[in-house]
């Protein structure tokens, strides 16, 4: 076969995952089969489509996009599994396009010389590597239509609306790539391992009766409305403890409480201890009070913890049950809107450089 400098290669991380993106470069004039395994009802070709044009259709039966991103490359944005990936890749290999090594860009593989369009296209790729999440894809991908490149000029330049607006949405870009980082504190015995494992869906963590049972920071992981959700279940706090080994536990928390995005304090039926909510007041995220085991309590103790005043240390307050799941979907919504209080427009650049350089250290 005639050697050409058409190519194909992977832009996102090889191996599954929610999303994979194809780039396409062809030579003008040749490689009219390309193609010719994505169908669509209007039968409008991606030779046709004008610059930055968004085709939905089907690549031999498999639901995908294809996006003109010049006048000579196209992106193919299909499922991330892999018999997905290698197919689409045979077939282009089939008509003549050479395949290119998985790698993509990288930030750290930008040379000096390289263009404003390579820096981008390095940024966008690293991004779409982190993505775990159908819609934390989707979002990145829509950073790919050349906003990203006047933006980053505009913050090296010390433009003052651009350093603001990369200060005010760099926490959430970096949640988006990293996930959102909550603690889950209380007394001890006030159900956090119990509603660690409801929020999870998983036994994750191990429950007793036993105070200090959790002696560490227990970690798991769950998606919520397309969001990473990172859960780190504490050693339970009280003013005294007789174990050296529980105390460390205690230090832990209360040291994990300066590094996350949200705090829930669970309460069970007896006061926040005085010593936790001294630590809350230095918090540097919202505090969400979880009032556990609603379960124990009658409707009108319900109702009646429930219409109380939140002060502070906390922002809000949700009543569950982590044994019956009462009160789980309320839960999930507090969470995100304290998480999430406010979304970027539709057209707004994201700060994913800054926030892939803050995901390599952190």
């Amino acid at each position: 076969m005639k050697t050409t400098s058409a190519m194909a290669r992977l832009l996102t991380a090889p191996g599954p995952g929610a999303v994979a993106v194809i780039q396409v470069q062809l030579e003008p004039g040749l490689h009219a089969n390309a193609f010719q395994p994505f169908t669509r009802p209007d039968q409008l070709s991606p030779f046709d489509a004008v610059t930055g044009r968004i085709l939905y259709g089907r690549w031999n039966g498999e639901d995908l996009v294809i996006v003109r991103t010049g006048s000579q490359t196209w992106e193919i944005q299909c499922h991330g599994g892999q018999v997905a990936v290698e197919r689409i890749l045979a077939d282009l290999q089939h008509a003549g396009i050479n395949r290119q090594p998985v790698g993509g860009y990288s930030p750290a593989a930008v040379s000096a010389g390289s263009t404003a369009a390579d820096r981008e296209a390095a940024v966008i790729s690293t991004a779409l590597q982190l993505c775990r999440t159908r819609q934390a894809a989707d979002i990145v991908l829509r950073q790919a239509d050349g906003r990203q490149r006047p933006w980053m000029q505009q913050v090296q330049q010390d433009d003052a609306a651009a350093l603001q607006h990369l200060n005010r949405w760099l926490p959430l870009t970096r949640a988006l790539l990293h996930g959102f980082r909550i603690l889950l504190t209380g007394e001890p015995n006030a159900g956090k391992s119990s509603l660690l494992n409801l929020l999870c869906g998983r036994q994750r963590a191990i429950v007793s009766e036993t105070p200090g049972t959790t002696r560490d920071l227990l970690e798991a992981e769950t998606c919520l409305a397309g969001w990473v959700l990172q859960f780190h279940d504490s050693a339970g706090i009280r003013s005294a403890t007789d174990s050296e080994i529980e105390a460390d536990g205690i230090r832990r928390s209360l040291s994990a409480a300066n590094t996350v995005d949200l705090i829930c304090c669970v309460a069970g039926l007896q006061p926040v201890p005085t010593v936790l909510l001294q630590a809350l007041a230095a918090a540097r995220c919202p505090v969400l009070l979880v009032q556990n085991k609603a379960d124990l309590l009658t409707g009108d103790e319900r109702a009646k913890m429930s219409s109380q005043a939140v002060v502070a240390p906390f922002t809000a307050r949700v009543v569950v049950s982590a044994l019956t799941g009462e009160g789980l979907p309320e839960l999930h919504q507090r969470m995100l809107h304290l998480l999430i209080p406010e979304q970027p427009a539709e057209d707004a650049p994201l700060p994913l450089e800054q926030a892939l350089s803050q995901v390599a250290v952190g």
